[in-house]
């Protein structure tokens, strides 16, 4: 689940705003200026700006999040339809919309700055799984996964071979670095990506007696 903070002064506007990125599952996070942004900006992938806000405005507020180097995707939602603001906008944030707006249209500009940003995710039970970037978060908290090297390989070789077997000698084979071959290894292993993704009981990761270990994209609840 992505976040999405919403800097935003008018009410019916941060309402609106709030009311359809709910629907469409994200989470939101609505500041009426840039205040409280240091203590909220960790926690979001995601901001929709107003440029007219009271105190700093909405680029001086972009300035402080960019500097930040967290990388974050700014839209700009905003009245002002000058070109002089778009340009100025465009160079700080990824994108401008001006008000009023379409919301089928911003959530498609969210959608495609998203992706282009963190990649597509997938869904298996609680973790949702970016394999172009290999990133894997943990919907239960909204944290990233912090794997090893080695961690992060088990883990993507299993998701890209998923509700296959694969065998220790197999993984062996794979992680063909490890200076010692040895297949008990690979049970340690597991179990430290287990424990990272809350899979203790290996549900998701499942130990198939006498063959080996299969990613289950599909579990009976």
């Amino acid at each position: 689940m992505f976040t999405i903070l919403v800097v935003e002064d008018d009410k019916m506007i941060g309402s609106l705003l709030e009311n359809i990125l709910q629907k469409e599952s994200y989470k939101v996070i609505w500041i009426e200026n840039g205040a409280s942004l240091y203590s909220v900006i960790k926690q979001v992938d995601f901001v929709i700006m107003d440029i007219m806000l009271p105190g700093e405005d909405g680029f001086q507020i972009s300035v402080r999040i960019n500097r930040l180097g967290l990388n974050i995707p700014i839209i700009f939602l905003t009245a002002r339809s000058d070109i002089d603001s778009k340009l100025k906008g465009l160079e700080i944030g990824e994108d401008y919309m001006v008000k009023p707006f379409d919301p089928r249209e911003l959530l498609i500009r969210i959608k495609n700055k998203l992706v282009a940003s963190y990649g597509i995710y997938k869904q298996i039970q609680h973790l949702s799984i970016d394999d172009t970037h290999m990133r894997v978060v943990n919907s239960q908290n909204n944290k990233e996964v912090e794997f090893t090297a080695i961690e992060k390989k088990i883990f993507f070789y299993l998701y890209k071979n998923a509700d296959f077997i694969l065998s220790k000698e197999q993984f062996i084979e794979y992680l063909w670095q490890l200076e010692d071959r040895n297949p008990n290894l690979i049970n340690v292993y597991i179990k430290k990506v287990r424990n990272k993704i809350d899979d203790a009981d290996g549900v998701i990761i499942q130990n198939v007696y006498g063959e080996g270990y299969r990613m289950n994209t599909h579990v009976k609840q």
